[in-house]
Order: structure tokens, then C-alpha cells, then sequence
């Protein structure tokens, strides 16, 4: 459908630690691609059902190293399958680009290479997202593909004092959703969700253990490697978070893209359940939605790439990427520096909200 048409329905209720990849400011948007803002009463989360969001996300590309003769970017775009829909893609940039896909998890992707010229030039993605109140997803989960669910990669790995943890919280569990409650329950007794800690945000399991704090990053890191030592596959789902209806208007606004910009969240399969949702790091922050985050998402957050641990297409210079929720550039196989060699930002706009 047309965007001035889905605009004009008249439906009801009408944010890598890796050299801090992407922030917030001074980019130049095209206003009239948003309507004004428009306010949204404040309402319970969990009475949300659908949230449809226009997004506008850019990347700029600036002050380029003199002596570069090739540049890759690779910018992610968000899946369009069963936890999502997304609508009226477009992709907007001055030089030439291809739409791929990573081979394990299937992210798709805008990659564009390009030589010493242009000096400077943006990528943009614009479309609109439906998201809706999610809850376990039945489905057949493929042994072979089950195995890209079970690996312990990078700084995702289990040490013994983890281990001694896990044992004394699972107990005699043997049943998937059995053992994901009590490991949910248990390391939110055990963390404290804290952004500010230096260290926090890089989902590296034994610093997580031991300084017993951080950031959603961390707090899904933890249990992804406790469910999946218990051979338990696990799905990281890294995306971007909304405000919540009851702070007040929710209608437009932009993402910081420092290491709390962005938000992750994470299901366990079960093969009497399907994919289970589980956010814990939510959980622990907003202690009247502990049980409904095991268990279920709100709507007021969109998803833009699924893994840790990516190789992207075609395979980038440096090692793989921790996660993939905002551009990654290269010149010459180095990654370039935020904020000397490019900015970045994530602006969305609320433009439709149903409740139960």
C-alpha cells in the first residue's frame, strides 16, 4: 500500500562497544516524511496488541582516511517473518548497492563498496514496522539447524563458577521451559541491571558472573549460555527499544546508537512450546512485568538482526561482528571510527497503536 495511503486510514488509537560504531545527532533528515507528532494516551504495555512505526534509519559517511582504496558498508535491515512485518521498504543512497544476506542466520543486509570517491554520501533505509503483543511461536525446529542455536562462541562460554551456579538454581529441571523459569527467576535475583559500569554491554559471560551487573547485553549473554550448556537451543534477537505508553506521549523521537542505544532479547525453544520470548534485563527493570517477559514481548520495540557472532556478506576484513544492530563500515579491511569517519541514526515515529 502506498505510504500516503496507510497514513490516511483514520485507524482508532491513532536505541558495539567496537569502536562505538553509531550515535545519535547531526544528520539531516527529510521531514516530510513524518507526519507531526501526535500524542498516544498512556496505557498498560501488556494491553498493547499491535504498534505500526515509520523508521528513518541513516548512516553517513565523512572525512575519509586519504589513503583508502576500497570501502565496504553493510547496513542491517530488519526480517520481515513471523515476529514482524515490515512494509514499504526503500533504501535510498547515491551509489550503487546490493541487498544480501549473512549465510547462518539469514540477516538481510544493505552492503555497498565503494572506491576513494566519494569523499562523503549516506545510506539511508526507510520503511514501517508492525509489531505485534508476541507470545511462544509453535514450530518445528530442524536438528541441523538447531546446532546454530547451540553454539558458545567468543565471549559466550561457560566457566566452572557459572556451572556451580547453574547447578544450584536448576536443580533436578530437565523440561525446556522448566529449566529457562528458573534460570530467568534466579539471575534476576543474582543481577543488577546497571548501563553505567564500565564494561557493561560487550555480553561477555564470565565478567558478567563475577561483577554480577550490566545491561541487557549482559543479562541475555548469561542465560543464552546457561540454556543452551543444558542443550537448550537459544535465539539472540537484537533490535531497537520504544519508550513504554505509560511514561507518557509516545509518538516520535531518535536513538542514541552508544551501547544503550540499541536493545536485545532473546527465545529458548521448546519443542512442545515452539520459540519462547524471554527478555529478563525488562523483566528485572519493571518488576510488575516479571512474569509476562517470561513468556512474552511487548510491542513497543522492533527487531533488525537475529545472532552474535556474525560474518556478513561479503565477509567483512575484521573478525565477526558481537552483534549487528547498526552499520558496520570498512576501508581497506579497517573498520572506520565513529564520529571522525561516519554518524548514524535511528528515528521513529509511533503512527499507530491498538489495544486489547
Amino acid at each position: 500500500m502506498p505510504w500516503h495511503r496507510y497514513l490516511s486510514r483514520g485507524e482508532s488509537l491513532d536505541r558495539r562497544a567496537l569502536l562505538r560504531l553509531v550515535g545519535a545527532g547531526g544528520l539531516g533528515l527529510a521531514g516530510a516524511w513524518f507526519l507531526p507528532a501526535r500524542a498516544f494516551p498512556a496505557v498498560d504495555a501488556t494491553a498493547i496488541t499491535r504498534m505500526e512505526i515509520a523508521v528513518i534509519y541513516r548512516t553517513e559517511v565523512y572525512n575519509l582516511p586519504a589513503d583508502t582504496r576500497q570501502l565496504h558498508l553493510w547496513m542491517p535491515l530488519p526480517p520481515d517473518d513471523e515476529r514482524q512485518e515490515v512494509h514499504d521498504l526503500e533504501v535510498r543512497t547515491p551509489l550503487a548497492y546490493t541487498i544480501e544476506r549473512d549465510p547462518l542466520f539469514g540477516n538481510r543486509m544493505v552492503h555497498v563498496a565503494s572506491g576513494r570517491e566519494p569523499d562523503s554520501f549516506a545510506v539511508e533505509g526507510r520503511y514501517r514496522v508492525v509489531r505485534h503483543r508476541l507470545g511462544p511461536q509453535a514450530t518445528h525446529l530442524d536438528p541441523a539447524v538447531a546446532n546454530n542455536y547451540l553454539r558458545f562462541t567468543g565471549r559466550l562460554r561457560i566457566t566452572d563458577e557459572i556451572e556451580r551456579f547453574t547447578r544450584r538454581i536448576v536443580g533436578g529441571a530437565t523440561a525446556p521451559r522448566e529449566v529457562a523459569r528458573r534460570v530467568y527467576d534466579g539471575l534476576i535475583d543474582y543481577l543488577t541491571y546497571d548501563k553505567e559500569i564500565p564494561g557493561c554491554g560487550t555480553g561477555d559471560t564470565e565478567w558478567v558472573m563475577r561483577h554480577r551487573r550490566g545491561k541487557c547485553d549482559d543479562y541475555h549473554a548469561l542465560l543464552t549460555a546457561i540454556l543452551r550448556s543444558r542443550g537448550i537451543p537459544v535465539r539472540w534477537e537484537q533490535g531497537f527499544p520504544l519508550p513504554y505508553p505509560s511514561d507518557g506521549p509516545m509518538a516520535s523521537g531518535q536513538l542514541s546508537g552508544d551501547c544503550s542505544g540499541a536493545h536485545c532479547w532473546v527465545s529458548f525453544y521448546d519443542p512442545e512450546l515452539g520459540w519462547v520470548p524471554v527478555d529478563m534485563s525488562e523483566g528485572d527493570k519493571h518488576p510488575e512485568l516479571h512474569d509476562f517477559f517470561f513468556g512474552h514481548l511487548t510491542p513497543n520495540r522492533f527487531q533488525i538482526s537475529e545472532g552474535r557472532s556474525l560474518t556478513l556478506t561479503p565477509a567483512q576484513g575484521g573478525g565477526p561482528l558481537p552483534t549487528f544492530a547498526y552499520a558496520y563500515i570498512e576501508a581497506d579491511g579497517i573498520p572506520l571510527i565513529y564520529k571522525a569517519n561516519y554518524d548514524n541514526l535511528v528515528r521513529f515515529e509511533v503512527t499507530h497503536v491498538e489495544t486489547a
